[in-house]
This record gives structure tokens, C-alpha cells and sequence, in this order.
């Protein structure tokens, strides 16, 4: 009776264990679906309405300004030629947050012509970049601090195993911010931190430069 017992007991940890890894896998399907659909979307976006896009990752993310603004972009139109271009199930996706405004500002830092490298590196040595979080503060500690891997990362794709190698890259930048753990951020999270916190950074050098 015991082994009875003992061996149904362990057919259902078996069966746990293989239901945990089909909903794991399904969970890593939903987000990779989730960040290509944020990808296209945004791309659409910040290719068409850039002003826009612009004056509203240049405000404080804390302020009504950008939570209006991003609501306007979040609902934007499109032109019926990038809308098409669109996979059919992302047509109808509203986005807001981190990961819309990420992936705006990835989208606007890779339509300058100059390498992200040589224009992350430069305005590293500009001054001090205003934060309004604490997890910002970091991801712009981690963008001054080693512009080059951050630019190896915007040079990946979404999903793809290069993207968590250049992540993995930037844990001990992440720790050196910190001055302890290394921040704790989802691939989707930590790029779009990244991206906002470069975007800001290479504003604030184009801005010194021109006041120079």
C-alpha cells in the first residue's frame, strides 16, 4: 500500500513538474509574441509622429504631460502603408508604460546615421542627465558607464539568444550601479529602461553641444 501511495505521489509531482514547464513555455510565447508586437507598433509610431515621440521622452515621466502625451501616442493612427506592413495580430494592440516608451526611444535612437557607439561614448562625458526613479538612475548609470555594451544590446534582436548574451554582459555594470545585487529586470524591462535612459542621455549631449 505504501508503494502504492508513494509511486502515485510521484506521478503527480511528475505531472506538475510537466504541466509548470508547458505553462512556463507558453508564458516565453506570450511575452516574445508581446515584445514583436511592441516592436512593430512602436517602429510604426515613432517613424511617422518622431516629433511628437520626441517632446514627450524628453518630459518627466512622473508629470501628467507625458502621461497625456503617451496616452495620445498609445491610440495614435498610422498610415495605412505601415499599418499593413504590420503583422495582422498586432492591428489591434493599445500599448503604455516602460515597454511603449522603450521601444519608442530604441526606435528614434537608430534612425541617426552615426553609430550608436561613437554617439553613446561621446555623451557619456557630458553632464549629469536628470533621473526620476531609482531604477532609472541605474539604467543611466549603466549607460554612461559602459556605453559600448549597451550599444551591442540596441544591436541585437528582440528574443534571440545574442540579446541575452549582451544582457548577461551588462550584470556586472547593473551590480557596479547598484553597489550590491545587480538590478533585478525581465530582457523586455532592462532594454526598455536602457533605451529611455540613452535616449535622455543623447539629448542632454546634443543639448550641451549646442549651447557650446
Amino acid at each position: 500500500m505504501k508503494r502504492l501511495i508513494a509511486s502515485i505521489a510521484l506521478a503527480a509531482v511528475a505531472a506538475t513538474a510537466a504541466h509548470a514547464q508547458t505553462r512556463s513555455r507558453e508564458n516565453e510565447t506570450d511575452v516574445s509574441k508581446q515584445r514583436a508586437a511592441v516592436e512593430a507598433w512602436t517602429a510604426c509610431i515613432a517613424d511617422e509622429r518622431g516629433e511628437e515621440v520626441r517632446e514627450m521622452l524628453s518630459l518627466d515621466f512622473r508629470s501628467s504631460d507625458y502621461r497625456t502625451l503617451m496616452g495620445k501616442l498609445s491610440k495614435a493612427r498610422v498610415s495605412s502603408e505601415c499599418f499593413n506592413a504590420m503583422p495582422r495580430a498586432y492591428r489591434k494592440i493599445e500599448l503604455g508604460g516602460l515597454p511603449f516608451a522603450g521601444g519608442l526611444a530604441e526606435r528614434i535612437i537608430e534612425q541617426d546615421d552615426e553609430p550608436l557607439l561613437q554617439r553613446l561614448s561621446m555623451a557619456a562625458l557630458a553632464g549629469e542627465v536628470p533621473t526620476y526613479s531609482r531604477t532609472d538612475a541605474i539604467a543611466q548609470c549603466m549607460a554612461r558607464g559602459a556605453p559600448h555594451l549597451v550599444a551591442i544590446l540596441f544591436d541585437t534582436e528582440i528574443n534571440s539568444g545574442e540579446e541575452i548574451q549582451a544582457l548577461a554582459d551588462l550584470q556586472p555594470v547593473s551590480a557596479a550601479c547598484t553597489r550590491g545585487a545587480a538590478l533585478e529586470a525581465s530582457p523586455f524591462g532592462m532594454r526598455s529602461m536602457l533605451a529611455t535612459a540613452s535616449y535622455r542621455l543623447l539629448v542632454a549631449a546634443n543639448e550641451g553641444e549646442t549651447e557650446t
